[in-house]
């Protein structure tokens, strides 16, 4: 089968050893795509006002994107197996380049939405490949110093997506949020091309039809309930009939793809004691890491009145310290294994998620700063080694499969931990505000210095009594309503800590070792 491949000139890249060529071309892939996922986040409201387009319609520029990942993820394995891996990248690369290009060409929000689709089918493929990759061609032994590396674009992305994003939006132009895409992308195409050597393909593969379609209505479902559901209410009718369907689409997937011969994700890894612990201390992770990355923005727009991009700023320290311990734990995961980077990262995160269930209006910057900076050096110590000794586990003709199935589970346990979390902020508000509600009683000192104050205030500007009262009750309820945001989002912060300290019970169950080499058409148990 003919590879795509371009001359290979004399270069100082072509001296590294084959693995460290590929892990720069997946990283170019992944940062991609990570850093598009927020930034886009942020252009929306300008979208919104540039097409003169209603809220609801615009959020499937989101969604629909979202939904395209779904649908080609769990796919991704068997298109590798059949195609080659070099080839089915470097197309998923083209479709990201050439969808990123029509959204910068979009005329209304429809065709908007109709280039994030095309983009997400490159983008759904993009990081599972880039993990298919690695796997593939990284020596067991160099693996965590490895993907030490390639994991620094899942962490810098999100992180870097909002302060990039608010500036392009205030200082250049919304389109301009995915025209950047377009240089990065031609440069992914040619390392790739360049670079990457093709795998092996089998001819004798079947399509799983029904798995392809069953994990589409299944997970597009889910997924698009989730992201809904917080705003919707989860007892509104289409997301009930949404997480209806996408529970029985998700039972009639497992079952097929455990029975039939040829399945589109192979479900036996869960019989890998390893590989089960791993995928369960990825989730309890994913609900510590996003309860920040979620509500401190909200947190920090909304009641500290910050922009995108300071508020952007103010997270960046997070960022730059995963960046330091991340590739230390990963040299440290050759020589360790995973069991004491990830017990040590997940209390360290669960004291500092901890520190954040104290953050009020009057919280000093450095304070906040200083508590993010130990989040990011949580983050770096126990993302990578959580996933690679995941992956480790699984046996090498099966890592595209696996590879797939862990980034399809990953979409939808940070579909899940925002839409938690997102509910479990409004309800606290909600119980919050109608207990504070009940001590706001004229006797209250609070209350009379709050009624003191506007009083004063007004009688400078010659307001008349009736007008008095009004604004009295308005001043009252801004304060009740402030006060009861801040406890809603100190109770979802001590939430996340007592989550991140579950996940010690399976990460100290995880063995330090595990690499399969166990040949092809086995899979016992371990």
């Amino acid at each position: 089968m003919a590879s795509f491949s371009v001359p290979r000139p004399h270069h100082r890249l072509y001296s590294l050893p084959y693995y460290w060529q590929a892990v720069i071309v997946v990283i170019v892939g992944s940062f991609m795509v990570m850093l598009d996922t927020t930034v886009v986040n942020i252009a929306l409201p300008r979208i919104i006002t540039v097409f003169q387009a209603d809220v609801h319609s615009s959020q499937y520029v989101l969604t629909g994107y979202m939904l395209a990942l779904a649908i080609i993820m769990p796919a991704t394995g068997y298109l590798t197996d059949s195609y080659g891996t070099k080839r089915i990248y470097l197309l998923s690369m083209l479709f990201f380049t050439l969808g990123s290009a029509l959204c910068a060409a979009a005329w209304n929000v429809p065709s908007l939405v109709l280039f994030r689709l095309l983009q997400g089918l490159g983008g759904g493929m993009l990081m599972p490949l880039g993990m298919t990759i690695i796997f593939k061609v990284v020596p067991p032994e160099k693996r965590g110093t490895v993907t030490g590396v390639f994991g620094l674009p899942m962490l810098l992305g999100p992180v870097i997506g909002p302060t990039l994003g608010g500036y392009i939006v205030e200082y250049i132009d919304w389109r301009f949020i995915f025209t950047l895409n377009i240089p990065i992308g031609v440069l992914g195409l040619l390392l790739g091309a360049a670079l990457l050597r093709e795998t092996e393909t089998r001819s004798d593969l079947i399509p799983d039809i029904k798995g392809f379609v069953l994990s589409g209505v299944a997970f597009g479902s889910l997924l698009y309930a989730l992201s809904e559901a917080p705003n919707d209410g989860w007892g509104a009718p289409h997301i009930v009939v949404l997480l209806t369907l996408g529970v029985l689409g998700f039972l009639a997937w497992v079952w097929v793809e455990l029975t039939v011969e040829q399945p589109l994700v192979e479900l036996h890894v869960f019989r890998i004691t390893t590989y089960t612990l791993a995928t369960l201390v990825n989730f309890i992770i994913t609900l510590g890491m996003f309860s920040s990355m979620f509500l401190l923005p909200i947190f920090f727009q909304n009641f500290r009145g910050l922009g995108a991009m300071e508020t952007g700023i103010l997270l960046l320290p997070q960022a730059l310290a995963s960046t330091v311990t991340m590739p230390i734990s990963g040299r440290l995961f050759d020589k360790v294994g995973p069991r004491p980077l990830v017990v040590t990262g997940l209390l360290l995160m669960a004291y500092s998620t901890w520190r954040l269930s104290f953050l009020d209006l009057s919280t000093p910057d450095s304070a906040v700063r200083e508590i993010l900076v130990m989040r990011g050096l949580s983050m770096g110590l126990i993302t990578m080694p959580a996933m690679t000794v995941a992956m480790n586990a699984i046996p090498p003709h099966l890592i595209a499969r696996s590879s797939s199935l862990t980034n399809v589970l990953r979409q939808v346990f940070a579909s899940f931990g925002t839409a938690i979390f997102a509910t479990l902020l409004q309800n606290r508000q909600v119980f919050h505000q109608a207990m504070i509600s009940q001590t706001v009683t004229p006797d209250n000192l609070s209350t009379q210095m709050t009624v003191a104050r506007v009083q004063a205030e007004l009688a400078e500007h010659g307001i008349g009594l009736a007008q008095a009262k009004v604004a009295v009750v308005l001043a009252l309820y801004r304060q009740v309503a402030t006060t009861a945001s801040v406890m809603s989002f100190d109770d979802c912060f001590y939430i996340a800590a007592a989550i991140c300290l579950l996940g010690i019970v399976p990460a100290l169950m995880l063995r330090s070792s595990g690499i399969a080499r166990r040949p092809p058409g086995t899979m016992p148990a371990e």
